[in-house]
């Protein structure tokens, strides 16, 4: 996550609190996407199998979240417009105010994102019906391109943070 993903991208506190919140902030991820789940494909929470392996599902490896985790936190970095030092008045670090800002976005990020049926459906390849033999990667894109739509920004390997334009549009 040290990588610059925009001009004024220089926030070093605030980079070290997200990477100091990555595996939490994934767990709180996985929990979002089982809520989503029930949410929008079952509100009544009638049991069935799929509905008792959501419920029962425990994350063990959150790896192959990494990379749309860095994509949320270097999003925000790049809209969160005073993300640069202040004076602060009450007491505090700034690691710990950037610690309350990172995590109220991120939640805010997956409370908007956990609307959407393809990243539930994406999350839930990751998570719970994940298996061998299918492929990670599809789902991730999918997830990679709801949040690039969603926030009307992609991030390139070597640009940076770029305007996004649909494809379907």
């Amino acid at each position: 996550m040290n990588q610059r993903l925009f001009l004024l991208d220089k926030n070093y506190i605030l980079k070290q609190v997200q990477e100091d919140m990555k595996h939490s902030l994934q767990v709180e991820l996985v929990t979002q996407i089982k809520q989503g789940y029930f949410n929008l494909f079952n509100p009544l929470r009638l049991i069935d199998d799929l509905s008792e392996k959501v419920e029962n599902f425990e994350p063990s490896d959150l790896s192959f979240f990494d990379e749309l985790y860095a994509n949320l936190a270097g999003i925000y970095r790049y809209q969160a417009e005073g993300n640069q030092l202040e004076l602060l008045f009450d007491g505090r670090s700034h690691y710990d105010k950037y610690s309350d800002d990172w995590k109220a976005g991120f939640q805010a990020y997956l409370t908007e994102l956990c609307l959407k049926k393809s990243f539930i459906l994406a999350g839930l390849e990751l998570t719970v019906l994940h298996s061998p033999e299918r492929r990670l990667e599809l789902a991730q894109n999918r997830m990679k391109v709801c949040i690039y739509e969603h926030f009307g920004l992609k991030i390139y390997k070597y640009k940076g943070i770029q305007k996004y334009e649909s494809k379907s549009a």
